[in-house]
């Protein structure tokens, strides 16, 4: 059960963020796989969709394709089995027109008259106070009360503090989506966070379960040997998402799937989720993965791409992956990625330290001076 919303979740559910492209174009969504996706993710017990209004744009000042497309193809006879979940942008709700206006496009967009899930999209320490004061709430009460919304839920990379603010601010809450991975057990809110929103009844959503695919695929040599020295022969992205299913607290994880292979392989990994499914050697055995990572990755980047575009051109987080990728891994092989395989116009020495990209980015990294970092390790 979804908290006190009364929905019953699949605890896997279908992150539209990382939908597969045609062409490096975010916008060039390949409508045709995501739609046996889809399909094969409906038929196979996934009932929540999970979206927003700024994913898949080249400009998160603009919306994008995501909620289009899922509106387009969950409305060709799944919506009676599905439940959809959508965010407005947080950082861009600052009158009543804004957010009236904006829900009402993101109903068109969804085929929807109601959305059963929407959340007020990465709330962040530095601007909540700001948005509370133009009025959110009464925002919010208003589309409660004329049945736009069903249920008001919100989403934050934002400090434990700045949760149990907004929590002690409005009591209209009904489900939260935190970002939740065992590297990230303490930041953001973290497992605090999850335990908080557990005890208040309220419904647990997670996102970057792995850490934008770092969890999943191509870990250091270090790590893999960790887990090949343990009891558990668990391939890597099964460790990530039993450290999830294993707690009671959580009741849907979002995965960022973009092929028809990942969503098969994810959702046969439910078939073998329990509460309370990983022993202390396996607790173990995550904690000494955690400690290696802390010990070799430099810059905590899960490639939400919140920072794009860069108004000068620097492809920030290919730039941030191709350097945590060298300095943990084959450093002939991503020096290769990052020198001859991207454009020279998108490197990190183009940052011209304007800072634009500071405010955007939930795991708040100093980027301007992170890519100083990987201009000087790769060179210009």
């Amino acid at each position: 059960m979804l908290g006190k919303t009364g929905i019953s979740a699949s605890i896997l559910g279908f992150g539209a963020m990382r939908l597969p492209l045609l062409d490096e174009n975010p916008e060039h969504v390949d409508i045709k796989q995501t739609e046996a996706m889809i399909e094969y993710a409906v038929n196979n017990g996934i009932n929540m969709f999970d979206t927003a209004w700024v994913y898949h744009t080249t400009d998160r000042s603009k919306p994008g394709v995501s909620e289009t497309i899922l509106g387009d193809i969950l409305s060709s006879g799944f919506h009676d089995k599905i439940h959809i979940s959508t965010k407005m942008p947080s950082w861009e709700i600052k009158s009543w027109e804004y957010f009236d206006s904006t829900l009402d496009k993101q109903l068109e967009r969804l085929k929807t008259d109601q959305i059963d899930l929407f959340f007020i999209h990465s709330i962040k320490d530095s601007f909540y106070a700001d948005i509370k004061e133009k009025g959110l709430y009464e925002f919010v009460d208003k589309a409660l009360s004329d049945g736009r919304i069903k249920h008001i839920c919100f989403s934050t990379h934002g400090s434990y503090e700045l949760l149990n603010q907004i929590l002690d601010d409005y009591d209209k809450w009904e489900c939260v989506l935190t970002q939740l991975n065992y590297l990230d057990e303490m930041d953001n809110p973290g497992l605090n966070g999850l335990k908080k929103l557990n005890k208040l009844g309220l419904g647990t959503m997670i996102m970057e379960p792995l850490r934008g695919g770092k969890l999943a695929q191509n870990q250091p040599v270090q790590v893999q040997k960790i887990f090949e020295n343990s009891t558990k022969k668990y391939k890597p992205i099964e460790w990530a998402f039993n450290y999830l299913w294993d707690k009671s607290e959580v009741n849907c994880v979002l995965s960022g799937m973009n092929n028809l292979e990942q969503v098969k392989e994810n959702i046969a990994l439910v078939e073998n989720a329990n509460i309370g499914m990983l022993d202390d050697e396996d607790k173990q055995v995550l904690y000494d993965v955690k400690k290696e990572y802390d010990n070799l990755i430099n810059i905590p980047c899960t490639e939400c791409n919140y920072c794009m575009p860069c108004p000068f051109g620097v492809n920030i987080p290919k730039c941030f992956r191709e350097y945590n990728m060298d300095v943990i891994g084959d450093q002939s092989l991503n020096s290769v990625q990052y020198k001859f395989h991207m454009h020279e116009d998108r490197q990190a020495h183009n940052c011209v330290n304007c800072k634009k990209c500071i405010e955007s980015c939930p795991q708040n990294i100093d980027i301007p001076k992170q890519l100083e970092i990987v201009k000087k390790h790769f060179g210009a």
